[in-house]
């Protein structure tokens, strides 16, 4: 008598296979939007850090005395919100080396998203799915100047 190995039949194995790429087919987007929407919250941590550190900054110019001393630009060619510089009459006396950031974070390389931007003192946040978010420093203030897209981040 002849031994019979049990083993999977080949509309076992495609049915398998099929099932398995349609629960990829469903996860994979799923998982995308989930990166987008992390991204999206570490630019609202950001936004939330720099408003505290412009605010600490301006209570610590007041107790010395350092009236003058007024929305700083907040980097450099290479990173954003890495010190704080003043320019203006009078700014001889303000910190040249205070930070803003204990982490400075590096600016966008290209057309890069879900990324920082500084450009004419305007702070640009580049959307992970597209589109623009611009801020400003204004009465010592990170105020968002986009419209509709600072829903997002408030």
């Amino acid at each position: 008598m002849q031994k019979f190995k049990k083993a999977f039949s080949m509309v076992e194995l495609v049915f398998v296979i099929v099932v398995i790429g349609i629960l990829a087919g469903v996860a994979i987007p799923k998982l995308a939007a989930t990166r987008n929407d992390a991204k999206i919250v570490k630019a609202k941590t950001t936004i939330a850090s720099v408003r505290n550190s412009l605010g600490t900054q301006r209570q610590k110019l007041i107790l010395a005395g350092k009236f003058n001393c007024t929305n700083p630009s907040l980097g450099d060619d290479t990173y954003i919100f890495n010190k704080f510089k003043y320019s203006g009459d009078d700014t001889d006396n303000c910190p040249k080396d205070d930070l803003v950031l204990n982490y400075p974070i590096r600016k966008c390389d290209g057309n890069n998203k879900g990324c920082w931007v500084m450009k004419d003192g305007r702070y640009r946040y580049r959307l992970p799915g597209g589109g623009v978010v611009d801020f400003k420093v204004e009465n010592n203030r990170f105020v968002c100047q986009s419209g509709d897209g600072c829903k997002r981040f408030e």
